[in-house]
């Protein structure tokens, strides 16, 4: 607690303080450093405004009863569900930009740095949600420990945590569904590789690798593909300059994905111009 408290903040947090912490951590230390990493983000994030009702928080509101009540104060943190919201438009694509941002980490195919992760969701508009800020608001749950540098952690999310945020425990509204997780991330894959022109780096070479095996999965999460910025991105994929950046990948496993997508679509009765579009993609792989 030493290390997080400013050293001009005497007297806080008081010993009865500590001694409820301590109390209610009961001994289970990922709850304890959660906890003590979302003390550290409110002090942050609001100074000394939080002396009088951070600990009040995570004592009497059942922050430490369960990890699950705890979890849900890292959620309120970031979008309090229970107020009405002000601007509906905005609190839905906020909420839409939290569920793209975890559900991408939670089925990463490879370890990513914060700041890769940052610049494979350059989709998610600045808008919606400022993903960097977003994520140093999630700290708690993503990165554990001590960090030197926050752009070069790697996230690793409890199995505490990722089971809860995709379980019915978790509100609706935060709730990650793994297909729609797949969805998304390959959108921000086929994203990176349109733009790609001339760039060469690890996102780039990700995306390549991993966008057609999320596509699949998404397929499996029985995702309904009713996204026309998608089907915009397949039409651009079908360019020769674009298809030189990604037919550079293992061809016989991203046919096998593309055209188990078309299935997919074909099962889910998809129109016609959709499965035309899904074929035409995969003329486009040379085996």
């Amino acid at each position: 607690m030493k290390e997080i408290t400013p050293r001009d903040w005497d007297h806080w947090p008081t010993p009865a303080q500590l001694s409820e912490l301590s109390k209610k951590a009961d001994g289970l230390f990922h709850y304890a450093v959660t906890a003590l990493h979302w003390i550290e983000d409110q002090i942050d994030e609001h100074g000394r405004a939080c002396q009088s009702w951070v600990f009040n928080n995570l004592t009497q509101e059942g922050g430490l009863g369960q990890l699950e009540d705890l979890y849900k104060l890292v959620l309120a943190s970031f979008k309090n569900i229970d107020n009405p919201p002000r601007n509906e438009q905005r609190h839905r694509a906020r909420l839409a930009g939290f569920q793209h941002v975890i559900g991408t980490i939670l089925v990463l195919q490879e370890q990513l740095t914060i700041s890769q992760i940052i610049a494979l969701l350059a989709d998610i508009p600045m808008g919606n949600l400022d993903v960097r800020h977003f994520m140093q608001q999630m700290r708690s749950v993503l990165i554990p420990g001590t960090i030197t540098s926050f752009d070069d952690a790697i996230p690793q999310m409890h199995k505490s945590f990722r089971d809860y945020i995709m379980d019915r425990h978790a509100p609706a509204e935060f709730r990650v569904l793994t297909g729609h997780a797949h969805f998304v991330t390959a959108r921000s894959c086929m994203e990176v590789i349109v733009k790609a022109g001339s760039r060469s780096d690890v996102i780039l070479e990700y995306s390549v690798q991993h966008w057609y095996r999320h596509l699949w999965k998404a397929v499996d999460g029985d995702v309904t593909y009713e996204d026309e910025r998608m089907w915009n991105l397949f039409q651009h994929m079908m360019e020769e300059a674009v298809v030189h950046v990604w037919a550079t990948t293992y061809l016989m496993d991203l046919f096998i994905a593309v055209a188990a997508t078309g299935w997919g679509l074909l099962k889910q009765h998809a129109d016609k111009d959709k499965r035309q579009g899904i074929s035409r993609l995969l003329r486009k792989v040379k085996l």
